[in-house]
């Protein structure tokens, strides 16, 4: 839920709390291209704090298409020598990948950071899914199947 190797879950929101300091940190840097600068609230002040700075594709950068920011199609833009145009997201759309997203609400369920209320309200469409596509099933289908080998493979020598 807090930390991790991959996200489960992403919703956009509106802060402009994080927009100057991310944009002062990359001019500081002298940074151009694709880039995701992560903030994470800190409980003791309330205040945000830089999480993360990952200059190469994440795993949920097409959320950013629901919002009208086309990651992919601006960098193609950018390597191309074209003109960037300035775009901003709006709040509110979802990213998810259930296989894992799943066990991790239920864990903070029992927990008690989180109500069952809560998490199926997260769940309202519309969302972006991170493996199942209608026009391509075939990768969600088989995304149980494996999670399910690696975990086990990982439990026998």
């Amino acid at each position: 839920m807090d930390f991790g190797r991959f996200s489960t879950y992403v919703e956009t929101i509106d802060d402009p709390g994080v927009v100057q300091p991310s944009v002062r940190l990359l001019e500081a840097a002298r940074y151009t291209g694709l880039v995701e600068v992560e903030f994470k609230r800190d409980p003791r002040d309330g205040r945000f704090k830089v999480l993360d700075v990952n200059p190469r594709v994440w795993g949920w950068h097409t959320l950013g298409s629901r919002v009208g920011v086309d990651f992919s199609y601006l960098l193609w833009r950018m390597v191309r020598g074209e003109a960037v145009p300035e775009v901003h997201g709006g709040p509110g759309a979802r990213w998810i990948r259930m296989n894992t997203d799943f066990p991790v609400a239920i864990l903070e369920i029992m927990r008690g950071r989180l109500t069952l209320g809560d998490y199926l309200r997260s769940l309202r469409r519309p969302f972006e899914s991170a493996i199942f596509a209608t026009d391509d099933p075939l990768p969600g289908m088989l995304e149980t199947p494996r999670l399910v080998y690696l975990f086990l493979r990982r439990l026998l020598p």
